[in-house]
């Protein structure tokens, strides 16, 4: 056997447990770009959307200076973005986004997602739509897009939520979104929309834990969506505990899931500032009802929440290898990332800048966490 055959040849075991090592998005793309046989171990490899932060994306830096571009696609026209890399922080990349109008500078040449507008990212793709009733999911940083059928609704199409319920090249992968009052899923690759809304209202965001979807509303009602044989939304019922004063707790609640935890975290103000704090809850599902719990600590995960809150929230596993800590959230504001570590009220002194982050739903582009599509795999939601 020659050295190179050998090389290629190696178990699979090995390879995951050199992708387990390895300390930044270049590293595992370099990685996953050597052989055939390493992209395929890569990308059985599971929870690697949660091996390393998020990256840092930023749609409005005005200059990207002549550095490596990893993400390049010359299709269709594109817009610099800034992307930082927490692991790290002494270098940034420059992805290349698809141009459309969620850019506060319009003086770009003409493309052909003019007139559609941001809703959301989900699994490392943009979610766009515009006044005609189309969407189109559109990798973040290749412009690989999939288009949908035109969705059965009247009027100007303005999208309140949007998700993937699976990586897009899962086999059962649904788009999920909240438009015209009414929640429809298409199936990746299918030729119409199925209109599934719970009785009282309609789904506001999805996160998949354990191989099951689940939903809640803007009443904070939570529901698993069920995709096979037939969607189905069928509601839990959900007590809360003393520490949660009511349904109305937390201001804005994500869901996010940390490994074996579906946690709702959130904090008691719309807006955050100095002085303010985040409360996490997990929800027990041995119970019948199952029940919201608080959750003193986040152990060895790290939580990353965007200003837009239709953006998914993201986590990272053991953040001290690249540098971070874990029992924080991380949250972006014009000042730069903020750490806010779980139910501690943020820290500020005379010399320390006021921090305030704003959180809202727009149609521009804002600044967001995201992770490469090519970190998710069917393996992730197991």
């Amino acid at each position: 056997m020659s050295g190179l055959e050998g090389w290629v040849d190696l178990p699979e075991g090995l390879l995951h447990s050199i992708v387990a090592r390895l300390g930044s998005f270049p590293d595992l793309l370099a990685f996953a770009a050597t052989y055939p046989s390493w992209r395929a171990s890569f990308s059985s490899y599971p929870s690697k959307s949660t091996l390393l932060p998020p990256l840092h994306l930023q749609p409005n830096v005005p200059v990207c200076s002549a550095r490596p571009r990893p993400f390049t696609n010359s299709l269709i026209p594109k817009r610099s973005c800034y992307v930082t890399d927490l692991a790290n922080q002494g270098t940034y990349m420059c992805c290349q986004v698809p141009l459309f109008n969620g850019f506060s500078n319009s003086k770009y040449p003409p493309s052909y997602l003019d007139g559609f507008s941001f809703g959301a990212v989900s699994y490392g793709h943009l979610i766009l739509s515009n006044q005609q009733r189309a969407c189109l999911v559109v990798d973040v940083f290749t412009g690989v897009s999939v288009s949908a059928p035109q969705l059965p609704v009247d009027g100007y199409v303005l999208l309140y939520y949007a998700a993937l319920t699976a990586p897009l090249a899962s086999p059962n992968s649904h788009l999920l979104v909240n438009a015209g009052g009414h929640n429809f899923f298409w199936r990746v690759g299918s030729q119409s929309w199925l209109r599934r809304s719970p009785r009282n209202g309609t789904i506001k965001q999805i996160v998949v834990f354990k191989g099951q979807v689940f939903g809640m509303d803007h009443d904070r009602r939570l529901y698993i969506v069920h995709l096979v044989p037939q969607i189905r939304v069928q509601k839990i019922a959900v007590d809360l505990d003393g520490s949660m004063t009511s349904k109305w707790h937390l201001s804005h609640p994500w869901l996010v899931v940390c490994g074996d935890m579906l946690l709702m975290v959130g904090s008691q103000q719309s807006s955050l500032s100095t002085g303010d704090a985040f409360e996490a809850f997990r929800l027990d599902l041995s119970t019948e009802p199952a029940k919201w719990v608080k959750v003193e600590k986040l152990e060895n995960w790290a939580i990353f929440i965007s200003i837009d809150q239709r953006s998914q929230a993201l986590c990272c596993m053991n953040p001290e290898r690249w540098g971070g800590k874990s029992n924080c959230v991380y949250c972006y504001s014009s000042k730069g990332w903020t750490e806010f570590e779980l139910g501690q009220p943020l820290q500020g002194d005379a010399s320390t800048p006021r921090v305030f982050i704003l959180f809202n739903c727009g149609s521009m582009l804002q600044s967001m966490w995201v992770v490469p599509s090519m970190f998710y795999s069917c393996y992730d939601d197991r």
